[in-house]
């Protein structure tokens, strides 16, 4: 039996607090090439994860710990939903494949449990949207507070590359 105590969620949100990408994944599978792919992941409020999508995948997101905002995203870059996760509502909700998508940690140790098939393969840059900025580019803060604060539905990211 795989158990995860509060002691390694403890340690998880300590390695995303230190991580500059300020966030950390705890494997739960134990090989990649898995049919299923389990793991915990650790989120401080500024971390910044691109919009993308899974072309042949879902994902599944239970939020266990904090809270979190999850967008989908039309290929336009147009905003079609945005659902608060944790506290005391919603705490499991799913990506179907192909849908283009983002979430932002709310508070600080926010945790999230993501299930979603195997094999892990890197997103290419095609399940990348071209309409928000890369990782660590000197937009991404900017995009990432507007998908907190202003993302609701029918609007798109003022700032967009495309």
């Amino acid at each position: 039996m795989k158990l995860v105590d509060p002691r390694r969620l403890s340690a998880l949100v300590e390695q995303a607090r230190t991580s500059p990408r300020r966030r950390a994944h705890l494997n739960i599978h134990d090989d990649t090439a898995e049919s299923i792919n389990r793991l915990a992941i650790a989120l401080e409020p500024d971390t910044y994860i691109r919009p993308h999508r899974h072309s042949d995948k879902f994902e599944l997101f239970v939020l266990l710990v904090g809270r979190a905002v999850l967008i989908g995203f039309d290929g336009d870059g147009v905003v079609t939903e945005r659902v608060e996760v944790g506290g005391e509502g919603t705490r499991i909700a799913e990506f179907p494949v192909g849908t283009w998508h983002s979430l932002v940690a709310l508070d600080s140790g926010s945790i999230m449990l993501e299930v979603k098939p195997g094999p892990y393969s890197p997103t290419p840059e095609a399940d990348f949207a071209a309409w928000a900025p890369a990782e660590g580019d000197a937009a991404a803060a900017a995009c990432r507070d507007w998908l907190q604060d202003h993302a609701v539905p029918g609007l798109r990211w003022p700032g967009q590359f495309t």
